[in-house]
């Protein structure tokens, strides 16, 4: 028996994908609600049988064993079933107009209806970028955690840059659409200050859930000293830095609530944990990737994966 509290459809999560799918194809818009049913996305029950007091090697595991299943892969895009475009125009809408979405760069609204497609839209940015291993058809590919609303011209010059704070030799804002708080040089990118405790901690999500292990997908990791070649993503030390600056707010837990509810049925622990962070990731860890440098033997090794590798 599931409780009533397991059960996304006790809330409006479904409802406007539901009310899409209606118009598509009545008999997939039921297998999503059956989907959701099956969803246990309560936080108290959903990390229940797992020990978050265990060490870093076996939390790591753990992690990674609860938030890979169950994972309902969203399809990327798809014209029968809810994808991302669905997803995103929902988990990243203005929460004071429904009509309109709050690209990630930008932090204005733009009109949910206004699709790529076109450089006054809005288009799907994977945060984490592709360059640094994410495919192109496997679950990392539409993963709602890490992929974002974004402003089409912002979200082009970000392009593949690594997330860092950018202090010297970068313009700001990132791009005349930016957020004023944005910056860029030729390596790196730096977020909306509102935002970028939000991105380090879904940068921490993906180095967990990916390892390689399931077909179309790399070993991601993380490490001080980015590396697409190893697909090692960065900063690390700066995705630290922004996770102790700007904490777990009202706002994400709602989205990663909404992502588990309602598409994937998994969560973010380091939304809902944040604690858990400096038990997998800190500054006294080595990081073979900056001890071995780019695409050396060490970019594959552990400390990306903090001390559970």
């Amino acid at each position: 028996v599931i409780s009533s509290s397991r059960l996304c459809t006790q809330t409006n999560n479904c409802a406007w994908p539901m009310a899409r799918q209606a118009a598509r194809s009545a008999a997939s818009a039921a297998l999503l609600l059956a989907g959701c049913e099956a969803y246990i996305c309560d936080p108290s029950e959903y990390y229940a049988s797992m020990d978050l007091q265990a060490g870093a090697l076996a939390l790591h595991a753990a992690l990674q064993t609860r938030i890979s299943s169950p994972h309902n892969v969203i399809p990327y895009t798809a014209s029968d079933q809810t994808d991302t475009w669905d997803a995103l125009s929902i988990l990243d809408r203005d929460p004071s107009n429904p009509a309109q979405v709050i690209p990630i760069y930008t932090q204005r609204p733009m009109t949910a209806s206004n699709l790529a497609g076109q450089t006054t839209g809005w288009n799907r940015e994977h945060t984490w970028p592709k360059s640094y291993g994410v495919g192109t058809s496997g679950p990392d590919t539409s993963d709602l955690h890490m992929l974002r609303a974004s402003d089409w011209n912002v979200n082009s010059a970000r392009s593949n840059l690594h997330f860092d704070q950018c202090d010297a030799g970068c313009t700001s804002p990132a791009h005349a659409e930016a957020d004023p708080t944005t910056a860029k040089n030729s390596v790196a990118f730096r977020p909306p200050a509102v935002v970028r405790g939000d991105l380090a901690r879904a940068m921490f999500y993906m180095a967990v859930r990916y390892a390689g292990a399931q077909t179309s997908t790399n070993d991601l990791r993380l490490t001080s000293c980015p590396c697409a070649e190893s697909f090692a993503m960065g900063n690390l030390s700066t995705l630290l830095r922004w996770h102790a600056e700007d904490p777990v707010d009202d706002a994400e837990r709602e989205r990663s609530g909404r992502v588990c509810t309602a598409y994937q049925g998994n969560r973010n622990p380091f939304v809902d944990h944040p604690e858990l962070v400096a038990r997998l990731w800190n500054a006294a860890m080595p990081d073979p990737v900056c001890a071995s440098g780019c695409g050396g033997g060490g970019g594959r090794a552990a400390a990306t994966r903090g001390s559970a590798g």
